[in-house]
């Protein structure tokens, strides 16, 4: 059985005002049921909603929150960073060769298991295609952040994203309609730090040059140190 939550735990979880929650579930946005009169929620279902809500914010409604999750996650200035935990040079591949949407996502797996990062390979690839086929994680600019349709730490070795430069863009069903040529798999294995990561992630896209650095680089150790100054640069905003 899935485990369920309450309205302050779901608020808690997502780290979002208990007024954005209340609203979700007045107009039906969000998967909760009556339990008397109180509203619960399923613990899998409600981070399959936050992470694509995340993906969806306005970047007027990203900032601040996560402005607010930037300071309830860090204890330390030095526990700011994220990426130096999840990134290497070995989590690279500058000539991804996958020419299908879902190519890609079988082709990320394989990375994966051939990194030894996997516990079970095979339930990876089905959750990152349940979470695809809900709504892609496609976003406008050719960058695409595929995740587990439900974040499990049984799945993975250790927490870790891979970065994959497509050789040719794919149609990954972006809303702007245009092709996709990065792709970064992001495997936390815990909810709250995998969606502080996605949003990390959307405001490296939208306030620094990361993707224009990333297609520029010519090695996995250059598109790495793109994406850590992308987030110091981040970072310092919020200071």
């Amino acid at each position: 059985m899935h485990r369920q939550l309450s309205f302050r735990q779901a608020c808690e979880r997502l780290r979002i005002p208990e007024q954005t929650l209340r609203d979700a579930v007045k107009y039906g946005e969000v998967p909760c049921r009556r339990q008397g009169d109180e509203v619960v929620f399923d613990a899998e279902a409600l981070a399959a909603w936050g992470s694509r809500r995340i993906l969806a914010l306005r970047h007027r409604d990203l900032l601040p929150e996560h402005a607010a999750s930037t300071r309830l996650e860090a204890r330390t200035p030095a526990e700011d960073t994220l990426l130096p935990q999840l990134l290497k040079p070995a989590y690279v591949e500058l000539d991804f060769r996958a020419k299908t949407r879902k190519s890609v996502i079988r082709d990320l797996v394989e990375m994966a298991d051939g990194l030894e990062l996997l516990c079970d390979p095979a339930d990876l690839l089905r959750q990152l295609e349940e979470r695809e086929a809900v709504s892609s994680t496609a976003l406008p600019g050719g960058i695409a952040l595929p995740h587990p349709h439900h974040p499990d730490p049984y799945l993975i070795m250790e927490p870790f994203m891979l970065v994959a430069r497509a050789r040719k863009p794919i149609w990954f069903g972006a809303d702007d309609d245009a092709p996709t040529d990065l792709f970064c798999l992001i495997c936390c294995g815990e909810n709250m730090r995998h969606l502080h990561v996605l949003a990390r992630l959307c405001m490296m896209i939208r306030e620094t040059d990361f993707l224009g650095e990333a297609r520029a680089a010519e090695s996995p150790e250059a598109l790495v140190e793109a994406a850590f100054a992308a987030e110091r640069a981040v970072l310092a905003k919020l200071r």
